[in-house]
């Protein structure tokens, strides 16, 4: 099978009667029916034993890009359990609705759906912040919508987070522009706009000795129900492990390597990542014992997640936003200045280099891009160096809980 591009897609022809059809070999399910008087992009797929095609477009009216597009949004349709069938005729009627129909819940989930998770790998946070626009606007017509309630809803978000006020104006821009290349009447009433939120604080917070041992024992017993003990634990995984939170709180059984031997560690699988490369993070004592912690509470068994959803069966993972939700209402609770799950993060890192690990280690527990050569010719794992990263990380925050005990015995 052939990979498509403008030029062979373009060079296909049939004569008389003749009619065949080429599987694209790059995007799954994407195909071309050519006949005589035309080229017919289509989907391809089996579902229930039957082998079934849905039509995209004709060609060059729909472009090879468009039709990449529509060909991996109904291979997620297939890949998530929807019928690829049923959702293409959903899109298809919902686009026919103008804004003078248009509600903001069905285009934003419009946006979500056929924007942003075929072409962002941050679509869950588009998903995330509109929801909270959704709850504010969701039945409402999109055209009666004004600048003025949009601004007044943005600096309301802003009063407890600038940050997601200004994430949730980016999408809800993009969400309108998005939609005007397709209907000129729908127009962004955010446009040109500065953001409502102002100016971000500087992505430099570490947490001090104090703030540590001010948080740490509340994410052991969480106060008043604030947050599940589930959370507790990935938010401390985020500063044992130095990994993001979309990662710890995604994390899957099958990722867990050698739990009860000599050499613990949790394999991540490129398609996890933020730059696309497997990732294998060497695990603390510490992190060990919150791991087996989360899965002995767990309240499904059966689920591949150490950290499943409430919500659900087992089947998918608790939120990242989950944890950022806690970190928010315990800062606050204890009268704290703002961080982030992130925070914990960069925390740690910070952490390690305080007790002398070299930064190109800390660089690769982090897993950031090497730079110059050594990302072409630098195979090393340093595996044994970043496990001596996150012993030292362990070591610091054991050591600033001892500080606590010491002080509070001395008093």
């Amino acid at each position: 099978m052939p990979r498509f591009t403008d030029r062979f897609v373009a060079s296909l022809k049939a004569e008389g009667t003749e009619r065949f059809e080429v599987k694209d070999d790059a995007c799954k399910g994407l195909a071309i029916r050519v006949t005589a008087s035309r080229k017919t992009f289509c989907f391809r797929f089996k579902r229930h034993g039957k082998m079934q095609r849905i039509t995209l477009g004709e060609y060059p009216l729909m472009t090879l890009a468009q039709a990449v597009i529509a060909a991996n949004r109904r291979y997620a349709d297939l890949h998530e359990g929807r019928n690829p069938v049923a959702e293409a005729q959903r899109e298809a009627s919902e686009a026919a609705v103008g804004a003078d129909e248009l509600t903001f819940n069905r285009l934003a989930d419009r946006y979500v759906n056929e924007y942003a998770k075929p072409r962002k790998k941050s679509w869950k946070d588009d998903e995330w912040v509109l929801k909270r626009a959704k709850a504010e606007f969701g039945p409402r017509i999109v055209s009666t919508i004004t600048r003025k309630e949009l601004v007044v809803f943005l600096r309301g978000l802003a009063t407890t987070s600038v940050r997601n006020a200004n994430k949730t104006q980016a999408s809800i821009c993009t969400m309108y522009n998005w939609a005007n290349l397709e209907d000129e009447t729908i127009i962004n009433p955010l446009a040109r706009i500065p953001k409502v939120g102002g100016k971000e604080r500087e992505e430099d917070r570490v947490l001090s000795d104090g703030e540590l041992r001010a948080v740490w024992p509340a994410f052991v017993t969480p106060p008043d129900a604030v947050f599940s003990v589930a959370v507790g634990i990935a938010v401390r995984l985020i500063f044992l492990t130095a990994q993001r939170p979309l990662q710890v709180s995604g994390m899957r059984l099958d990722e867990l390597i050698d739990l009860d031997g000599p050499a613990p560690r949790w394999d991540l699988p490129a398609s996890r990542m933020k730059r696309p490369k497997p990732h294998s993070v060497p695990l603390s004592i510490e992190a060990v014992q919150l791991i087996k912690q989360a899965l002995a509470e767990r309240l499904y068994d059966d689920s591949p997640y150490v950290f499943p959803s409430a919500r659900g069966k087992g089947d998918k993972p608790i939120d990242r936003h989950a944890l950022s939700q806690a970190v928010r209402r315990l800062r606050l609770k204890l009268k704290m200045a703002e961080w982030s799950p992130h925070d914990a993060r960069r925390s740690a890192t910070t952490w390690a280099r305080a007790m002398g690990i070299p930064r190109d280690t800390t660089e690769a527990l982090t897993h950031h891009a090497i730079v110059g050569s050594g990302k072409t010719y630098d195979r090393y794992d340093m595996q044994a160096e970043k496990r001596q990263a996150v012993d030292a990380i362990s070591e610091y925050v054991a050591r600033a809980l001892r500080d606590s005990v010491n002080r509070r015995e001395a008093a």
